[in-house]
């Protein structure tokens, strides 16, 4: 078969080696210049005096977790496994002017922000969350009242109310206890990263796909998706193709620009998920910024941002040109003032508040910003029933985006679970209907 996907990210990608694995010829749409969606990496021009970074960078922070089966399985096909570094770096949260670690049972009970009684309630609900196989029942109570029946009120109002006011804002009140259920189970110690970056794992998806006769067109925007006689009609440009099926792995908003010939009911449910964009301002400094810790939680919504992230305190600065790279991230709604301001002005803003974390005095020898709007789904109560499946109204068209991804948050492993079943649900179906006729 013939088939048409839109959107280069991993799914698109995942989706699109599988497919094409399998013998369809695939054709993979990307309105960017370049492949990885979220996960794309990105190299600075060199500045007059400065050394050449060594490592392309991801325009937000990005890990994998030790188990993060479907890419680390991909990457071993693909013959990049040893390309993975494996690695155990520090998390903490910022909370009443101190940092303080935050990544094992044997922090949380140093943590000085918390009672015994507290700390021994939050153990219990951590422990519960991870040995507690059963997720679905979970969506249909809110984190928040799970936390505080089982955590208590001050573990709620000290470690997780200002990280989930930080992130989904109003929402806050109606993220289901699945998602803090994902979160949980999902995290492990250390964690995996690919040695030049995850650009490593896109380069490589990329030439096997082409290998595989696969096609990606980039800097090519499809503007509609029409039914014709014998397959769909997929305009771009000035021109268009006719392709057997069609896989959607872009956002909801833009499944209904492009395929205008959904039903009505099909697209408000779609248009019924709400996302968040994601922020990052990246400080390339002379000096670090944060001393040992990788991932600091900001637990203090005084503070303009919800989370600092030293990449180089996890990867080394020498493929950095020698400094050092920090992350400012932020997660906000569509209408929020920081997505219209520049880089000068998000830096003058958080300046003041960077400096209350700061282990040494820096100099920022350069900056970038990077906003990524529909980045996170915002999951709700029973969002099982409102997620996306890969069928359509329109029989030859399916979904698979971030919004169908559950109860896990979403991320690079899902974003490839998701392509490789989709592949094999068109696969499946596609047989079953040759047998039929």
């Amino acid at each position: 078969m013939k088939i048409a996907i839109i959107g280069a990210g991993y799914t698109g990608l995942a989706a699109g080696y599988f497919l094409s694995k399998s013998g369809h010829a695939v054709t993979i749409f990307e309105r960017d210049t370049e492949a990885g969606g979220l996960a794309a990496g990105f190299r600075p021009v060199r500045r007059r005096g400065g050394k050449t970074w060594r490592w392309n960078l991801e325009k937000a922070y990005h890990h994998l977790f030790e188990n993060d089966i479907d890419i680390l399985s991909l990457s071993k096909e693909l013959e990049i496994s040893g390309e993975l570094l494996l690695k155990r770096p520090l998390t903490a949260i910022f909370h009443n002017g101190k940092i303080s670690q935050f990544d094992s049972p044997s922090t949380l009970l140093s943590f000085p922000g918390l009672s015994i009684v507290s700390k021994v309630r939050t153990a219990f609900l951590l422990g519960f969350l991870r040995i507690n196989p059963f997720w679905k029942p979970l969506e249909k109570i809110t984190a928040q009242s799970l936390f505080k029946a089982i955590g208590g009120e001050e573990s709620w109002r000290v470690l997780w109310e200002p990280l989930m006011r930080g992130k989904f804002g109003s929402y806050e009140d109606t993220v289901p206890a699945s998602w803090l259920w994902a979160r949980v189970t999902k995290r492990t110690p250390r964690l995996y990263y690919f040695k030049g970056g995850f650009f490593t794992f896109v380069a490589a998806l990329v030439k096997a796909i082409k290998k595989q006769k696969g096609s990606i067109c980039l800097d090519t925007e499809v503007t509609s998706i029409t039914q014709a006689k014998s397959g769909f009609q997929v305009s771009y440009g000035d021109t268009s193709e006719l392709f057997d099926r069609v896989v959607l792995t872009v956002p909801s908003p833009v499944v209904k620009k492009i395929v205008p010939n959904f039903p009505r009911i099909f697209t408000d449910k779609l248009l019924s998920i709400d996302h968040l964009s994601a922020q990052t301002l990246i400080l390339q400094t002379d000096t670090p910024i944060l001393d040992k810790t990788y991932c600091l939680n900001i637990n203090d919504r005084s503070f303009p941002f919800l989370a600092v992230v030293a990449h180089t305190n996890f990867m080394d600065k020498q493929y950095y040109g020698g400094k050092h790279i920090t992350y400012i991230g932020n997660y906000l709604p569509p209408d929020h003032p920081y997505l219209k301001m520049t880089k000068d002005q998000l830096l003058r803003l958080f300046l003041p508040y960077i400096k209350k974390i700061q282990y040494s005095v820096f100099s920022i020898h350069n900056s970038f910003l990077f906003s990524a709007p529909f980045a996170q789904p915002v999951h709700t109560l029973n969002y099982s029933k409102l997620a996306p499946k890969f069928v359509t109204p329109i029989q030859g068209i399916y979904i698979a985006s971030l919004d169908s991804i559950v109860p896990w948050d979403r991320g690079t492993n899902y974003a490839v679970k998701l392509g490789k079943d989709v592949a094999e649900f068109i696969a499946t179906n596609t047989v079953q209907r040759h047998h039929e006729n």
